[in-house]
């Protein structure tokens, strides 16, 4: 099968139950399932993959070889520093400042390096949690100080981090993968890093705070 003839629909579980949200009113429980996903899409095929992704449980096999031959043998690095740095001392400035954020928040990469895209996926999903949570505090100063700062530190991390390291990845996987579901991933990656770069104009625009 060539690249042209894969089917087009979304690799992602259907989220069909969610409400159809516009972009001024998305909602933040959206958001953190589709950052949960996304990170669990690109993991390695294991049981907690397919907790994710049971319908594709009878092709864990070919899965896995694929995932080994794109992402472990270096065809396609899941990590930002290998698309976005070109010597050693930008590397050094990018983790350490990819660390800075993990650590003002809390956040600690299990087994994986600070600019692995599902890291940074999974830390984007903290920043909305912890904002969501900060947004149902009582009304004060300090409620609002703490919600402000996650949603600044979401649109800073995304701008400066997590968007040009996924987006160069996910182009590379479309150009470099025959593997239909890798590939529908990489394109519904890319529709979403756009839906959030809109929310984030958007906010910007209107002053919105959810």
């Amino acid at each position: 099968m060539t690249r042209k003839e894969m089917s087009t629909e979304s690799a992602l579980p259907d989220n069909s139950e969610l409400p159809n949200l516009g972009i001024d009113t998305k909602n933040n429980d959206q958001r953190m399932r589709q950052y949960k996903t996304l990170a669990a899409a690109f993991s390695y095929p294991d049981d907690s993959f397919f907790a994710n992704f049971p319908d594709l449980k009878d092709e864990q096999r070919n899965l896995m070889a694929e995932y080994d031959s794109l992402f472990r043998a270096g065809t396609v690095w899941l990590y930002g520093a290998e698309h976005l740095v070109k010597n050693e001392f930008q590397r050094a400035n990018m983790l350490s400042d990819i660390m800075g954020f993990y650590t003002a928040f809390g956040f600690e990469p299990d087994k994986e390096r600070p600019d692995s895209i599902t890291c940074e996926m999974e830390f984007m999903y903290g920043l909305i949690l912890k904002a969501d949570r900060a947004g149902q505090l009582p009304d004060g100063e300090q409620a609002k100080e703490k919600m402000e700062v996650c949603l600044d530190s979401q649109k800073k991390f995304f701008i400066e981090h997590l968007e040009p390291a996924t987006v160069l990845i996910a182009e590379k996987i479309i150009s470099q993968s025959e593997n239909s579901f890798y590939v529908n991933i990489a394109k519904d990656v890319l529709e979403f890093l756009a839906s959030e770069r809109e929310h984030f104009v958007l906010i910007a625009a209107t002053g919105i705070k959810q």
